[in-house]
């Protein structure tokens, strides 16, 4: 494991190969290129190929808590989404952390059918500091369980 930092607080990565060629890509920036690139913030996505599989990204529930940060938590079981009912993969959930002031969106949970999947979509709006509500009012095709990232993000605003 190595030590991180997000916002002050020391965080452990696993060994993942994506992290490792993150790192290459900034240190090649930093000693070819001699930019000013860091691992500073970088949101770190990892999935677990469990079945169903967990993908996450961002910060937890306790880690936003733990920072003192005012969080407001959604969580949508796989039962609510309409591919999973389709397909007969209902086990697990959603849940995503997003700040109470500016509706940024903090960290995702994702356990269910195609998790790392889903997980990626919300880490991309995180790196593009989309609000909550951009994945609320978002149009995804029908019926994906992508869907069901409109139905997670809405009960911010139920």
């Amino acid at each position: 494991m190595r030590e991180g930092s997000r916002s002050g607080e020391k965080t452990q990565w696993t060994a993942f190969t994506h992290l490792s060629y993150d790192d290459y890509r900034i240190l090649h920036a930093n000693l070819i290129r001699h930019q000013k690139q860091s691992t500073r913030d970088r949101i770190v996505p990892y999935t677990v190929f469990i079945d169903p599989q967990l993908g996450r990204a961002g910060l937890t529930e306790r880690q936003a808590r733990a920072q003192g940060r005012e969080i407001r938590v959604a969580k949508l079981p796989m039962g609510g989404v309409i591919r999973a009912i389709e397909t007969g993969e209902t086990r697990g959930f959603m849940k995503a952390v997003v700040d109470s002031g500016s509706g940024q969106i903090l960290g995702c949970a994702i356990l269910g059918a195609e998790g790392g999947e889903i997980m990626s979509i919300i880490q991309v709006a995180m790196l593009g500091k989309l609000p909550y509500t951009a994945m609320a009012n978002a149009i995804f095709a029908h019926p994906l369980l992508a869907e069901g990232l409109n139905t997670l993000f809405a009960m911010f605003d139920a």
